[in-house]
């Protein structure tokens, strides 16, 4: 017996209903049989380990009456303008609904999900994912149906079961969201990453289980003697050597390579490209098989933690829906449940929303899908202003030190100039207090000048002497023209 899994856990009387795929009376049914035991499937080991009975009673000609699907497994619908429940959603595998004249009023499609995934219909009640999707292809048409919120309560299922209902939620039109009834595991978050949020309905909801694993059982090809007497051996034709080898390696020589190479990793493989693919913010520990409690994943396998109201929040914000009036055809009396102006009015929201008034509920403001977007860019493009601004001051900042630097080398410059010329000055000073008196180096030059032009010679200093060298020619013109004795010549 073969079977590959992906998922969580459920409760056994569940489970028991759900893997009766197929009405088994006195004689087991091969098709049911052949269902259960051949086909991948995705559903954790808890639940797994639950199943094993029931398998064993199948395998041993258990008899389960067929059952009709329970009430609350089935579709139903919700007034978008006053969230009250309008009726069972027709579909084709509810005749019983088919005369019932739907009402016009805009409704969200309610698409329960219970139980153990299985891709065909169980005669015990709960539906496959084929019908399933065909239900939410059916609820999408409408013209009055503005979105849809799947409950999902289930552990997981077949793998086979998943694609029937992640194809039907891309092809459809309107929003989709999923509200978690307590646990959405393995084949079941598989889902539910397709939808556009996943809230649980508390924090210890249990989410994730994403991985992949098998369980083979059953005898070895040449086995011992049973309990009767009897052996088993199995024969296959020349040319058929690799017919069943995943499942002859494991039993016969507990070899589990080729079973993880041809099943389990491709399959595992996909399963976490489509969750990441989906859901961005999951972290790469979260895809490892693990199951969490919803308020440990919040912002990565879930979006929020709320009551089903707030799933319905939300899928009126996606849908951008605007109730109006409301009339009851019941008791014919008018219900104002609108949208209405708010008293007070914020500019600066009203101008990224693009709107002239904000209008609220009594429950509160609401933005829809496009809205959100505007404020999310808006806050986008504060941040890169933001991040620009603080780049600009960091380069003003820098060349306002460099500048500093600069200025500071250039005082030191001038400060040892001064220093030198001042130091070049008092020889000068001592002299004389007019030339200590001149401010400026030009007027303690003309002050040398003047105190030189009003002494007409100088007798020298020592006698010269006996080796001192005597000139003979003399260059009484430049003498002559020496300033103090064209002042003398002049009488000055």
């Amino acid at each position: 017996m073969f079977s590959a899994f992906t998922g969580g856990r459920c409760p056994f009387d569940r489970l028991f209903c759900a893997l009766n795929l197929l009405k088994i009376q006195q004689v087991m049914n091969y098709l049911f049989l052949k269902d259960i035991v051949s086909s991948p499937w995705q559903v954790d080991a808890n639940t797994f380990r639950s199943l094993l009975p029931i398998f064993r009673g199948f395998m041993a000609g258990a008899s389960i009456e067929k059952a009709e699907e329970p009430e609350y497994y089935k579709p139903y619908s919700i007034s978008a303008a006053d969230k009250s429940t309008v009726m069972g959603y027709y579909a084709d595998d509810q005749p019983e609904l088919m005369d019932q004249e739907p009402e016009k009023e805009k409704v969200v499609n309610v698409l329960p999900i219970r139980s153990v995934l299985t891709k065909h219909d169980q005669e015990c009640g709960p539906r496959g994912t084929r019908t399933y999707a065909n239900r939410l292809f059916r609820a999408d048409a409408e013209e009055n149906v503005i979105g849809h919120i799947i409950v999902m309560e289930s552990g997981g299922g077949q793998a086979i079961a998943v694609p029937e209902l992640t194809d039907a939620i891309l092809k459809c039109k309107k929003p989709i969201i999923t509200w978690v009834d307590g646990m959405a595991c393995s084949a079941a978050y598989y889902i539910a990453s397709y939808t556009k949020e996943i809230i649980a309905s508390r924090a210890n909801d249990i989410i994730g289980c994403i991985g992949t694993m098998a369980v083979y059982e059953g005898r070895k090809s040449k086995s011992e003697e049973n309990e009767d007497g009897e052996i088993q051996v199995t024969i296959y034709a020349d040319g058929s050597e690799e017919k069943n080898e995943e499942y002859t390696r494991a039993i016969d020589e507990f070899d589990f390579t080729l079973v993880k190479v041809r099943f389990l990793n491709p399959l595992n493989d996909k399963f976490k490209t489509d969750v990441t693919g989906n859901r961005s913010a999951v972290k790469p520990e979260q895809l490892k098989g693990r199951s969490y409690f919803a308020s440990d994943c919040v912002g990565t396998l879930v979006d929020s933690i709320g009551e089903f109201s707030v799933a319905m929040d939300r899928i009126i914000a996606l849908a951008d829906f605007k109730p109006t009036k409301k009339t009851s055809n019941q008791n014919n009396k008018v219900t104002l449940n609108s949208f209405i102006p708010m008293k007070k009015q914020f500019v600066n929201v009203n101008k990224v929303l693009n709107v002239e008034t904000l209008e609220a509920t009594e429950e509160g403001v609401f933005l829809n899908e496009d809205q959100l977007e505007l404020v999310d860019s808006q806050i986008a493009q504060i941040d890169t202003l933001t991040s620009e601004h603080a780049t600009a001051i960091n380069a003003v900042t820098a060349e306002l030190a460099t500048a500093t630097e600069s200025i500071t080398a250039v005082t030191a410059e001038r400060d040892t100039a001064r220093n030198e010329l001042t130091n070049a000055l008092n020889p000068f000073n001592a002299i004389d207090p007019t030339i200590a008196s001149a401010e400026t180096p030009e007027a303690k030059v003309q002050a040398i000048r003047t105190l030189l032009a009003a002494k007409p010679g100088a007798a020298p200093a020592q006698n010269l002497g006996s080796t001192d060298p005597i000139t003979e020619e003399v260059d009484w013109e430049a003498i002559d023209n020496l300033p103090h004795n064209k002042a003398v010549d002049a009488n000055i």
